[in-house]
């Protein structure tokens, strides 16, 4: 075997294992990418707060209505809650430690209704994680891009601006009375 023969195979040889290295490389890329994908996912899955509210009883007309709260995922460090029932619209804020046991909160009626409630529902129920996203909690943990639009429009929508204030979702300083 000469010389020129010998450079031919090494140089053969030297292609072919350089092609099976950018292979490997570029797969352990793709794995790479895939697991920093699903370890964010589950960063996010566990800092998002997830609350689990339900309605106790029937309030009394004008009284408070009960809530039973329970933090099923990551600390809400703000949170905004409006529901109905019969004539009344009761809304709070809201903050719970992260997997926060079920404990009874009391909401207040801040108006009537402009139409009659048969069953007991939540309108809005948003929160803020401690990374400072906010989530809306009743569209499937929907992540709100702009939550100071997002919560005067909904309150807008419902009729509650002036009855009711948010300042930690929609910005405004200004508490209503």
């Amino acid at each position: 075997m000469g010389s020129t023969t010998l450079a031919v195979v090494l140089g053969f040889a030297s292609t072919v294992l350089a092609g099976a290295a950018a292979f490997f490389g570029f797969m352990a890329f793709r794995v790479a990418g895939d697991a920093r994908s699903k370890a964010d996912r589950r960063w996010e899955s566990a800092m998002r707060p997830q609350p689990h509210l339900s309605f106790t009883n029937p309030p009394a007309p004008g009284q408070p209505i009960e809530l039973q709260v329970e933090n099923l995922g990551g600390a809400m460090a703000a949170g905004a809650i409006v529901a109905e029932y019969g004539d009344d619209l009761y809304a709070c804020e809201l903050t719970l430690p992260d997997k926060a046991p079920a404990r009874r909160i009391l909401v207040p009626a801040v108006m009537k209704a402009w139409k009659k409630a048969p069953q007991p529902a939540f309108l809005m129920i948003a929160g803020r994680d401690a990374s400072g996203r906010w989530w809306n909690c009743l569209d499937g943990m929907a992540e709100i891009k702009n939550p100071a639009r997002w919560g005067s429009d909904n309150l807008r929508e419902m009729r509650l601006v002036g009855a009711v204030s948010f300042p930690e979702l929609t910005g405004n300083s200004s508490r209503a009375k």
